[in-house]
């Protein structure tokens, strides 16, 4: 990327910070005085629309300033129009290249564009210090409403502060309180800037930096908050995809020689291109198990599930290095989808071209075609993202891009491109321990692999051998770089074999990186880290691609059912581990024993394996926001609130909550989640995330999520554990969605909760002594009669004589019950114990099959 399109690119995505700063930064009257007519349009002999005038002030400002790399400030970098003009002068526009940046504006928030008076027009003052961001899950699907109830609170992001909360508790009473609040956050951000890393050696890399701590800052404060427009757009997603337009138009008119001023108010060619790209393959990516991946599955599993999210990353990034576009390009990025807005200019479609082959050719190579990643575009105008009161507009654009993305997976590969994979057996080494790779029995084992994590890795291929690499460092390190395959990255340990797309090396080394910044060579720097506090790492870029894993403690090889899978002989024991070190699978299944009161230990050690989705996400996205209101920032909005769910306040839960410490992240992202744990703590976990989420989606009747749960022994191979919860979440969402599946049974998530209760009122009664196992027993086989009986009942004419045998449970379980039910006691006490128990056959007539839930949950518990 060129410094002409960093400079539009940072103009733009700062061009509305005063609407940050208004409330925080003092300004001089002086400036006021002398910069009021440069900035702010004048609209019936009255300045309007102040904030343009604080951007300018922002950037203007002595001690701010400093904070700026030095090229920022300088008066040659890059193109004719200063800095802090083409920041702040987008409604008082003069030149094309501020022209840019006022279209861009306006296309983030769907502005029609025919009439520029209504963009500069004065809008009716409202107490707007005092105005919270709307969420926009609370109305999807709905029709939208001025009674909204709930609002984001204005704080930095935190896995706290992504949960709506109501009105009242948002909301400040009086206006002091309200720029209060303010002026806290935005000093708090001026701070964070002077801690910035890389700005004097590398812009680009420091506007990464940057960009995100703008998210961390600027997430919940609404866009607009003034006039009768509804502030459900944070002013981070405005800005950063008024960036991506304003690049867009730059290069589209730059690269075509239509740099003037009527061209660009042109809203009627097609000057764009939306390019959308899908992982295929994910599911086999990462689950692959060919080889004896039972060794290392812990390690390699961790490892791939992290490749999955580098190469969506990655992927979007080399699409945008090699068109010559910033990160902000990207509008969309979630659960291996991502998309990017480009200049529809012969160049772009080149790069496209190129980049597509660069990231098949490289994924052909790892994995045999079996995982690829589709590139699909579309050509829109200016006039495609304004908002429309019925059809068209940008709703329209979007619907034919979600066409185009699903007709290009019916051709995921391109066959004739790649042919047969030649020389594959002259690559196999048979001097090695292992010609093949043992962990995914497929790619040969290679010389740089052999004996890489010492003799418990014998042999690997690259990939599996990077996959352990990554898996191995995730639980050391809170920082990656991604760097140039030609970075100077000493020692072979600390780097991949396999550099991603041929491309990008990633890297866990710390020191170093200010020379590869300096160089150009240190590409991105992310903090991957989870803190327990939920206070966002802010000196470099954030990126919440890390799930959670439980780490074994010393207090925990103490712990009996634990240490009895610590010891050497278990399947991932590694003698060489250190004291704290990753939770093998056994011992994870280990956790799920409970302590009894005589000090020995009860119930089975199974894994718990959760499927989780959020359901018809896809409607949500392309139908969710009305037509009238469907703009691309909102899109994007929504896109990234959904997405911090679950890869942001998920794996902090995982890491805060002491009842679930040793669930295991798969993954997490998008609306998607994969979670391995102890089976009790499992089935725990899927309610609270449940009551969770909708109480992050303010409780909208048409969002909601499906689950699915196995249990599973804690040597299961992997592919099974993926299927078997694929299977239980697909049986969920067969039944109507909205729905869990346990034990084989598919419930409403408010019988699974009445069913919680009443495994509660089980354990109870066995803590008192009133049940014992074996009737248990008998209420399970009283639960399947229950069941056959609806069935029965329901289609009475095509009963059987011999179906009518279970109508007679009922008859059965009294006589059960008086003859087992406090057998020691007489008269009344019996009688108000068996009366007590009795209740049980209400449960039975209720829930059939599904009285499992409640009752297999006791009896695992207590076996």
């Amino acid at each position: 990327m060129d410094d002409d399109v960093l400079k539009i690119t940072l103009a733009a995505f700062m061009h509305d910070i005063g609407k940050f700063a208004e409330e925080g930064l003092d300004v001089s009257s002086e400036f006021i005085d002398r910069n009021a007519n440069l900035y702010q349009p004048n609209f019936n002999n009255q300045y309007t629309h102040s904030h343009a005038l604080y951007t300018a002030a922002f950037i203007n400002h002595v001690e701010i300033k400093k904070l700026f790399p030095t090229a920022f400030n300088s008066d040659n970098w890059g193109l004719d129009d200063s800095f802090i003009r083409l920041a702040a002068g987008h409604h008082k526009s003069q030149t094309p290249l501020q022209w840019i940046i006022a279209m861009a504006d306006r296309l983030s928030s769907g502005w029609d564009n025919k009439d520029f008076n209504d963009y500069n027009q004065a809008v009716t003052w409202e107490d707007y210090p005092k105005r919270r961001l709307l969420p926009l899950l609370e109305t999807v699907l709905q029709t939208r409403s001025s009674s909204a109830t709930y609002r984001y609170q204005l704080k930095a992001l935190s896995p706290e502060s992504i949960f709506p909360v109501s009105e009242g508790d948002a909301s400040p009473k009086t206006e002091k309180e309200a720029k209060t609040e303010y002026k806290h956050l935005f000093d708090e951000f001026v701070c964070m800037i002077a801690r910035l890393e890389h700005g004097a050696a590398n812009p680009e890399l420091w506007f990464d930096h940057f960009e995100a701590l703008m998210m961390i800052y600027t997430a919940a404060i609404p866009a607009v908050r003034a006039g009768k427009i509804e502030p459900d757009v944070s002013l981070y997603d405005h800005n950063r995809t008024t960036a991506a337009l304003a690049t867009a138009l730059y290069l589209y008119h730059r690269d075509t020689g239509t740099m003037d001023i009527t061209t660009i108010q042109d809203a009627n060619a097609n000057k764009f291109l939306f390019v959308t790209g899908d992982f295929y393959g994910i599911q086999q990516f990462i689950f692959n198990g060919g080889g004896q991946i039972g060794k290392h599955r812990s390690k390699i599993l961790r490892g791939r599930s992290f490749a999955v999210s580098l190469i969506s990353e990655l992927a979007a990034f080399l699409l945008c290095r090699e068109a010559g576009l910033p990160s902000t390009s990207i509008v969309l990025n979630a659960g291996g989808k991502f998309t990017v807005l480009t200049p529809n200019t012969e160049k772009t479609r080149a790069a496209i071209i190129r980049t597509e082959k660069m990231i098949n050719d490289w994924m052909m190579k790892i994995s045999f075609g079996e995982s690829s990643i589709g590139l699909s575009s579309i050509e829109v105008s200016p006039s495609d993202f304004i908002l429309s009161q019925d059809t068209g507009g940008f709703s329209d654009a979007w619907e034919r891009l979600n066409g185009q993305s699903t007709f290009r997976k019916f051709q995921k590969i391109p066959l004739s491109s790649f042919g047969v994979v030649s020389g594959y057996l002259d690559e196999f080494n048979n001097e090695l321990s292992s010609g093949i790779c043992p962990l995914c029995g497929k790619r040969p084992s290679v010389p740089e692999a052999e004996h890489a994590f010492g003799d418990r890795l014998e042999s690997a291929c690259r990939i599996c051998r990077d996959h352990v690499f990554l898996g191995m460092h995730l639980v050391k390190k809170d920082r990656i770089a991604i760097t140039t395959i030609d970075a100077d990255i000493h020692g072979l340990e600390n780097r991949l074999l396999e550099p991603f797309f041929g491309c990008f090396q990633v890297t866990f080394a710390s020191g170093g990186l200010r020379d590869l910044a300096h160089e150009g060579k240190l590409l991105k720097y992310w903090d991957i880290s989870i803190p327990e506090n939920g206070v966002i790492a802010k000196g470099v870029t954030p990126r919440f691609i890390n799930g959670y894993i439980p780490m074994l403690s010393e207090e925990d090889v103490c712990e009996e059912p634990i240490s009895d899978n610590a010891k050497y002989g278990s399947k991932e024991a590694d003698p060489t581990a250190e004291a704290v070190s990753p939770m093998t699978f056994e011992q994870i299944a280990a956790m799920s024993k409970n302590k009894k009161r005589d000090g020995g230990y009860c119930g089975i050690e199974a894994l718990g394996v959760l499927k989780m989705d959020v359901d018809n996400l896809g409607k949500i996205m392309a139908c969710g926001i009305e037509n009238r209101l469907f703009s691309l920032s909102r899109l994007a909005s929504l896109s990234r609130q959904v997405n911090l769910f679950f890869c942001l306040y998920i794996p902090h839960l995982l890491k805060t909550d002491e009842r679930f410490r040793g669930v295991y992240t798969v993954f997490a992202g998008g609306d998607d989640l994969f979670l391995i744990g102890p089976w009790n703590r499992i089935i725990e976990l899927a309610g609270v995330i449940h009551e969770q989420f909708g109480i992050f989606a303010c409780h909208n009747s048409e969002v909601h999520i499906s689950a699915g749960i196995s249990l599973n022994k804690p040597h299961t191979p992997i592919t099974r554990l993926a299927d078997s919860a694929e299977e239980a979440l697909e049986a969920a969402k067969h039944c109507g969605r909205d729905r869990i599946t346990l034990f084989g049974t598919t419930v409403t998530w408010v019988d699974f909760k009445n069913l919680t209760t009443i495994r509660d009122d089980l354990n109870t009664w066995c803590e008192r002594g009133v049940v014992n196992n074996a009737m248990l027993y008998r209420l399970n086989s009283f639960s399947e009669l229950a069941e056959r009986e609806k069935v029965v009942l329901a289609k009475p004419e095509s009963v059987l004589m011999t179906d009518l045998d279970c109508l007679k449970w009922r008859a059965i379980f009294k006589y059960s019950v008086w003859r087992n039910i406090g057998k020691q006691l007489k008269n009344e006490e019996k009688v108000s114990l068996v009366n007590e128990f009795s209740k049980s056959m209400v449960w039975l007539q209720t829930y059939g099959t599904a009285f499992r839930i409640a009752l297999w949950d006791v009896l695992y518990n207590q076996r």
